[in-house]
């Protein structure tokens, strides 16, 4: 198990993070959630070891056994283009990172390239990574982090440059990660692909964890009973304005929070907009505009 206790960091002024804990068990997907400038990439980078807090650990935890990592013990995908050497060919930079870690080519090698098949890069094993498009540079160096085999994953904003059928591969791959007992970390602002595979989500802002909890559980707590809408007009903005309980979710899609006698009063000043309704609670979006928004003193969208 990976563990966080209690880590501050500070930039100057600046209280990057401000006692954050998690855990990250085996067979796990954490989910790590935050707007710009919330701590996420800090903590990524305290967890590998690329910073230093100045106050609290990182440790792992097997047993009675607690030792902090070493690096190693760890497949990382960070945001943008800084995970592999742009003059040098996926098969290079496999080789080179497969080395650091103590892996010879004839074990590296057939792995990666199993994972470039998956992705459909195997034609561009001997391009030069500055040859590629953003979204190919994305796949190769998540390629890398999975050959490697680690028994965590960290990902920062994995699906950057990604198409619609290769974030869908993402999140298959994901889930299977999960199902042979890989620890994922995973932070983005891609909150639908978050929201289909995290077993947990934490949220962040302002280097301090908010809420944490089970995904579905916490959006069910936090939600109670609701109902989603879905209108034939794009009016919802002005709809919320009707009543607090409505969240906007999309221009013609509502969520209402509260039971059916709460909503059936207000449907006649809905003016026969309306085409569906059903059971249900908010997208992780909805919880995350309304939480963090709130925290950082935005209003949210039905206040």
């Amino acid at each position: 198990m990976l563990r966080v206790q209690r880590v501050y960091k500070r930039f100057g002024r600046l209280e990057a993070l401000k006692g954050v804990s998690l855990t990250l068990r085996p067979g796990e997907i954490l989910g790590l959630l935050g707007p710009n400038g919330a701590g996420k990439t800090t903590l990524l980078k305290i967890i590998l070891g690329l910073l230093l807090p100045e106050k609290g650990e990182v440790l792992l935890v097997e047993g009675e056994r607690r030792h902090q990592p070493q690096g190693h013990e760890f497949g990382v995908l960070m945001e943008g283009s800084r995970n592999l050497y742009m003059n040098l060919s996926l098969l290079e930079n496999a080789l080179y990172f497969g080395g650091i870690r103590g892996l010879s080519p004839h074990s590296m090698r057939p792995r990666f390239e199993a994972w470039l098949e998956r992705f459909g890069l195997m034609n561009r094993l001997h391009s030069p990574l500055a040859s590629l498009s953003r979204g190919m540079q994305q796949k190769g160096a998540l390629a890398l982090a999975l050959a490697l085999e680690p028994r965590f994953l960290l990902l920062d904003e994995p699906t950057l440059g990604l198409d619609p059928m290769s974030r869908r591969e993402l999140e298959e791959i994901l889930l299977g990660l999960k199902r042979k007992e890989w620890g994922v970390l995973l932070t983005s602002h891609d909150l639908r692909t978050v929201e289909q595979v995290s077993d947990r989500v934490a949220f962040i802002s302002k280097g301090e964890i908010l809420r944490e909890g089970k995904t579905r559980a916490l959006l069910s707590e936090w939600a109670g009973e609701g109902y989603r809408l879905r209108l034939g007009e794009p009016v919802g903005e002005r709809v919320v304005r009707l009543d607090p309980r409505f969240l906007l979710e999309g221009p013609d899609r509502l969520v209402f929070l509260g039971d059916w006698e709460g909503l059936k009063p207000l449907l006649p000043q809905l003016e026969g907009r309306v085409l569906e309704i059903s059971r249900g609670v908010p997208s992780l979006e909805t919880l995350f505009m309304n939480l963090v928004g709130k925290e950082q003193g935005n209003p949210a969208p039905n206040t």
